[in-house]
């Protein structure tokens, strides 16, 4: 057997998951496309009403540290903190998140196909 056919059968064989990890990559990177989003929301809400971030934990009953996760769009959040998010700052996150995750899907499924 030649060096070559060892190659290829090396190559043929291993199956490296490359096209997996891609897909886990453009999903991780569309949530912390969302999380982004989020984070420039409550800042620019918390500047209009001339709040801190302290002052928004406050009105939460949530720690300092968990606002700062929050606006550093990062930030895997659960639906319960959107919503209180949206309650406490009188700005819609959820709907205009999912239409924006939902626009870039299709734009990656147009690209991929």
């Amino acid at each position: 057997m030649k060096n070559r056919d060892k190659f290829k059968k090396l190559v043929t064989e291993q199956h490296t998951g490359i096209a997996a990890k891609n897909k886990a990559r453009i999903k991780n990177r569309n949530r912390l496309r969302a999380s982004q989003d989020i984070a420039l929301k409550v800042l620019g809400k918390l500047d209009d009403l001339g709040w801190k971030q302290k002052d928004l934990a406050k009105q939460m009953e949530v720690s300092a540290q968990q606002i700062t996760k929050i606006v550093s769009g990062k930030e895997n959040l659960t639906l319960e903190t959107i919503v209180k998010l949206e309650k406490t700052l009188g700005i819609s996150i959820l709907a205009s998140s999912i239409q924006n995750s939902t626009e870039e899907e299709i734009i990656l499924d147009l690209e991929t196909n």
